[in-house]
């Protein structure tokens, strides 16, 4: 007798089991060599866990070599819970959330990027919030590139926690979870070379021309104070000799590494 033809359905379900298996497989994998990591070095203060540097050169190859009709985004969030959870391992952090405007913009925010595996908590103020990021010392905060006042004077002298990253990384239009925050962490112990330096300087006549004209940009304003993003390659010097005078009060509040602009979807 004939034999049934073979269901193409079932072969299709069988292959995506398999790599369901690969996948959970490499994840254990994973899981393995970050304890050999722990075993070696023990575990460590988040200053000493998150690698910007490392995150950031992940996230442009993965950018680099992604096609498909897989949405980017999706493979972005996956990669960031792992990132997460397995950082988390190293060294037990926890979120501490700043007011926004838009509440669920916010949530929306913290949970693309740091899971449901770390606790999150939410600060009364941008200012509580990175107090709290100075008394822990295993906390970070994420604070909305829209807050109001000078909620950055927490971030002044090499002690205090600083800026070590700028959310969203990936720009994609239509985007989910798309609101501009600061992430702030205790100093990183790891040397890295950022692209983008912040700063908190006093305002001036011609600054802040000069400072758009050196390709950079005012990201917040309180009174007579600004805060600057700035080239990492471009020195407040440089500044000063473009204005005419020195630019007074500078106050290094961290740096990150440049986000990324995707302008186009591969598809196979």
């Amino acid at each position: 007798m004939d034999k049934p033809a073979p269901d193409p359905l079932r072969a299709i379900r069988d292959r995506i089991d398999a790599i369901d298996e690969a996948v959970h497989r490499l994840l254990i994998d994973r899981s393995g060599v970050i304890a050999e990591l722990i075993e070696i070095k023990g575990t460590s203060k988040p200053g000493a866990a998150f690698r910007p540097d490392r995150e950031a050169d992940m996230m442009r190859r993965l950018v680099m070599r992604h096609q498909g009709r897989l949405p980017l985004a999706t493979v972005e969030h996956i990669w960031r819970e792992i990132i997460t959870t397995f950082t988390a391992m190293q060294a037990p952090f926890g979120v501490v959330v700043g007011p926004a405007e838009d509440a669920l913009a916010m949530r929306d925010l913290v949970r693309f990027y740091f899971g449901f595996s770390v606790p999150v908590s939410q600060a009364e103020t941008s200012e509580q919030a990175i107090a709290e990021v100075a008394r822990s010392r295993s906390q970070i905060a994420v604070v909305a590139a829209s807050a109001s006042g000078r909620w950055w004077d927490g971030l002044a002298g090499a002690s205090a926690p600083k800026i070590f990253a700028k959310l969203p990384f990936i720009h994609i239009v239509e985007r989910p979870a798309d609101l501009p925050a600061y992430v702030i962490g205790p100093p990183l112990q790891d040397n890295h070379n950022p692209d983008i330096q912040v700063l908190a300087v006093s305002d001036a006549p011609k600054l802040q021309a000069t400072v758009a004209s050196f390709g950079g940009m005012i990201a917040g304003q309180a009174g007579k104070e600004l805060l600057v993003e700035l080239p990492i390659a471009v020195t407040i010097d440089d500044i000063g000799k473009d204005t005419g005078a020195p630019v007074a009060n500078v106050q290094h509040v961290g740096a990150f590494f440049q986000p990324i602009r995707h302008v186009a979807n591969r598809v196979a």
